[in-house]
């Protein structure tokens, strides 16, 4: 029975993962840079620390060294705020995973403060396309074990 349990609420915990870092995903499969430096830990699909998120961003949407500084705590809390609502066991799954779309709407509202206007629109679209790749391997994924 509880590994029964244990399959939803990993694989809630993967989506809800996936979710918070589609835009790091996106940018593992969109520059080769970020995986020649290992900024995923050689996993093309795990989360991505603090400091590659924000080296990444930085390379992707030309930061100002002073965005990079006001962006790097949030990036910071929202990873250690992730890690532990992921290791809550307390929470149902479907309260987890609120809990955790509430932290990455957060976030995305305080580093939309720091970013331009025109940043902010690449920002949107890399998320967008990275959502669109997740859906379309979680439909395969999906029919694989039909």
């Amino acid at each position: 029975m509880s590994r029964k349990f244990s399959i939803p609420v990993l694989s809630l915990a993967f989506a809800a993962s996936l979710m918070v870092v589609a835009l790091t995903s996106y940018a593992v499969q969109a520059a080769p840079a970020a995986q020649e430096h290992g900024a995923m830990g050689g996993s093309p699909m795990g989360p991505m620390t603090p400091e590659a998120r924000l080296k990444m961003l930085t390379e992707k949407l030309n930061l100002t060294e002073d965005q990079q500084a006001k962006l790097k705590p949030i990036l910071e809390d929202q990873s250690k705020q992730m890690k532990a609502l992921h290791d809550d066991n307390s929470l149902a799954p479907a309260d987890k995973q609120a809990k955790m779309k509430e932290l990455h709407d957060s976030s995305i509202e305080k580093m939309n403060a720091i970013l331009t206007p025109d940043q902010q629109a690449k920002w949107k679209q890399m998320r967008q396309e990275m959502m669109q790749k997740h859906s379309e391997m979680k439909g395969q994924g999906q029919m694989d074990h039909q």
